[in-house]
């Protein structure tokens, strides 16, 4: 049996969203700083409905969420399995429906060894048309990529090639 979960809107103009001006004492530290953000909670938005089950949700996923009178659709923006809250916003422009940031577990990747200052890769995907460039770090067994430009959070639904030397160094799945 399924139990119910909230549905959390999270307004664009969250302070979540603002860029974060802070001085950090490495790269990898900013990273985290702004991956932190993302782990939205009830107190960050405002309930407006039930769902029944996260697994019927995917980031970035528009149809299905079945809350109206809205000015614009809502996206789904984020998931949290154990608390089974879906969190959305509103508008395809929405800041939380795009990251700069994607994060994954080091053993996707073989021979991998700790990168502080970052290496240059590609990233290729069905998701989007062209490569986009960013740079991937290492901390512990977390890969971050900082991407050069923000790409939308569907990303997570779709397989990604890192691309380095003109050669998949790895095919990574995000879901």
């Amino acid at each position: 049996m399924v139990k119910p979960g909230q549905i959390i809107e999270i307004p664009s103009s969250s302070p979540i969203f603002e860029d974060d001006h802070s001085t950090f004492s490495s790269k990898l530290d900013e990273l985290n700083v702004n991956l932190q953000k993302r782990n939205y909670g009830l107190f960050d938005g405002f309930l407006v409905g039930e769902h029944q089950g996260t697994h019927h949700f995917k980031l970035g996923q528009r149809k299905g969420i079945n809350v109206g009178g809205k000015k614009a659709p809502l996206y789904v923006i984020g998931i949290n399995e154990e608390t089974n809250q879906l969190f959305v916003g509103q508008g395809e422009d929405h800041p939380g429906l795009w990251t700069r940031i994607i994060t994954f577990n080091k053993n996707q990747i073989d021979n991998l060894s700790s990168i502080e200052d970052g290496i240059i890769i590609n990233l290729k995907s069905e998701a989007f048309e062209e490569k986009i460039s960013g740079k991937l770090y290492l901390q512990n067994d977390t890969v971050m990529l900082e991407l050069e430009k923000p790409l939308t959070i569907s990303v997570y639904n779709h397989p990604l090639d890192i691309i380095t030397d003109h050669q998949i160094i790895s095919r990574i799945n995000l879901i």
